[in-house]
């Protein structure tokens, strides 16, 4: 007998601690991807620096003007227009623009959105934590699960099981309903194509019942009825649950504390 609940008692450890790795696993995932975007970012200001390099030197040679008479003008040293056409990061923005205009080239800035932000406000942090926190362990999490084709898009939390792919994207504020729709849905519909067939893909908008959410939400009934069809604590307890099938696409209410902030609105 007491060899029984001995056994017991191991396999309850094993299980916790396998749980707990997945966790901490879940949650290392973001560091990562952040580390990684920043080496991303340090690589593209690499790149674009000796694109600019290259591009200034060709216009300077079809123009005729030398390096020093472009040193001269905008009241530098030779070696630093040397550095710019070389690549040289330290370059300032301030030189690049008045040494292009010299060429009659003009300097733009420009940003482009093609990924999703990895770094996120205190609020949406906390939505995340309690979205974790809140499912049943049987539910395999990645957390800014890469979203697959230009860019660098991901979803917030990724859940699995069984045939059922669960893509989760967490708003601490939503502006423009009808743009998270498109984005959420859009993710859903690039993922489907990747994973293995028979797999049942999902789409789930996780909000905190806020007065704006639900004045949003309730300005948009057949937004959301077309959208997220699927009722919020439905959601709620396939979450929960150690088994079963995933409902559909819905919208889940969450607040921060891991609390459900209403059965469905819309």
């Amino acid at each position: 007998m007491a060899a029984g609940i001995e056994r017991s008692n191991e396999r309850n450890a094993t299980h916790g601690s396998d749980r707990d790795a997945a966790t901490q696993t879940a949650r290392n995932q973001p560091a990562t991807r952040k580390r990684n975007a920043i080496r991303d970012g340090d690589r593209d200001l690499r790149r674009t620096c000796n694109q600019f390099g290259e591009e200034f030197h060709e216009l300077r040679l079809r123009a005729g003007v030398s390096q020093a008479a472009i040193a001269r003008s905008i009241g530098v040293a030779r070696s630093v227009v040397c550095r710019l056409e070389a690549g040289d990061q330290e370059v300032g923005l301030r030189i690049r623009a008045r040494a292009a205009s010299l060429l009659g080239a003009t300097l733009k800035l420009v940003i482009y959105a093609d990924g999703d932000p990895l770094i996120r406000d205190a609020a949406h942090a906390r939505l995340v934590e309690a979205l974790l926190a809140l499912r049943d362990r049987r539910w395999q999490a990645t957390v800014e699960a890469p979203v697959p084709g230009p860019g660098r898009r991901s979803t917030d939390i990724r859940l699995e099981r069984g045939a059922d792919l669960v893509l989760c994207e967490v708003e601490s504020r939503v502006r423009r309903l009808e743009e998270i729709v498109r984005e959420v849905h859009d993710k859903r519909e690039t993922v489907r194509p990747t994973v293995r067939p028979g797999t049942r893909v999902h789409a789930v908008l996780v909000l905190p019942p806020t007065r704006h959410h639900r004045s949003l939400v309730r300005a948009h009934p057949e937004t959301i009825r077309a959208a997220f069809p699927t009722r919020s604590a439905d959601l709620r307890a396939a979450l929960e649950a150690p088994n079963g099938a995933w409902p559909g696409d819905g919208l889940l209410w969450l607040a921060a504390g891991g609390t459900l902030g209403g059965s469905r609105e819309g």
